[in-house]
C-alpha cells in the first residue's frame, strides 16, 4: 500500500494535524512536553523555518498521519511522527515510507528521536519503522502529564536500518 507524502505549505495544511490531534485526544502524546498544548505552541514548533511538516495522505487526499522533521546536527535530522486513530494500524508502514521520503529528498544521513520512556507506543513504532534503540537517557524528557522529567529512549534510523526494516516487513530476512 502506498500513500502520498507532501510537505505542508499553507497555514491550513499546517493547522489541520493539530486540529485532528486535539479532536482525537492525541495532543498529550504528540506534544508531551506541553501541559496544555495550544495552537500557538503547535505553530511555533511547526514553523517552516524550523523544519518540515510532512503530511501522509490517502489517494483521496485525506490526512492519515504527519511527521515533523527538523535538522538537528550535521546531516542528522530529528523527528516526531503521529498517526491518527483511523489509520493507527498502518503507522509502521506510513512511517517507513515517510522516512524513505526524507532520505530520498533531503540531505539526511540519519534520523534521531528521543521518546519519553512511558510512551511505549512511540518508541515501539520507531523500532518497527527501522530505528535502532541506542540507549536510555535518565530524566531526558519533560513529560507534562507527570509534571517531571522522565527517562528518554534515544533512537536512530539510517537508510540501511530502514531498508532492513522494510525488507523484514515485506517478508524478507535480516541478512546484512
Amino acid at each position: 500500500m502506498r500513500f502520498m507524502y507532501r510537505p505542508a505549505r499553507t497555514q491550513a495544511q499546517i493547522d489541520e494535524p493539530y486540529a485532528r490531534m486535539r479532536a482525537e485526544g492525541l495532543l498529550p502524546c504528540a506534544m508531551y512536553a506541553f501541559a496544555e498544548p495550544g495552537l500557538e505552541d503547535w505553530r511555533r514548533v511547526t514553523a517552516p523555518e524550523k523544519g518540515l511538516l510532512l503530511r501522509c495522505e490517502d489517494a483521496q487526499g485525506r490526512l492519515l498521519a504527519c511527521g515533523l522533521f527538523s535538522p538537528w546536527l550535521g546531516k542528522i535530522w530529528q523527528f516526531d511522527f503521529t498517526a491518527f486513530r483511523e489509520s493507527a494500524h498502518l503507522a509502521p508502514l506510513m512511517a517507513r515510507q515517510a522516512f524513505a521520503w526524507i532520505f530520498d529528498r533531503q540531505d539526511c544521513a540519519g534520523i534521531m528521536g528521543l521518546c519519553p520512556a512511558p510512551n511505549r507506543h512511540a518508541w515501539r513504532l520507531a523500532e518497527a519503522a527501522g530505528f535502532n534503540v541506542l540507549g536510555r537517557l535518565p530524566k531526558a524528557c519533560f513529560y507534562a502529564r507527570k509534571q517531571n522529567h522522565v527517562d528518554g529512549v534515544l533512537v536512530l534510523c539510517t537508510p540501511r536500518s530502514l531498508a532492513s526494516a522494510t525488507s523484514l516487513a515485506s517478508g524478507g530476512s535480516r541478512a546484512e
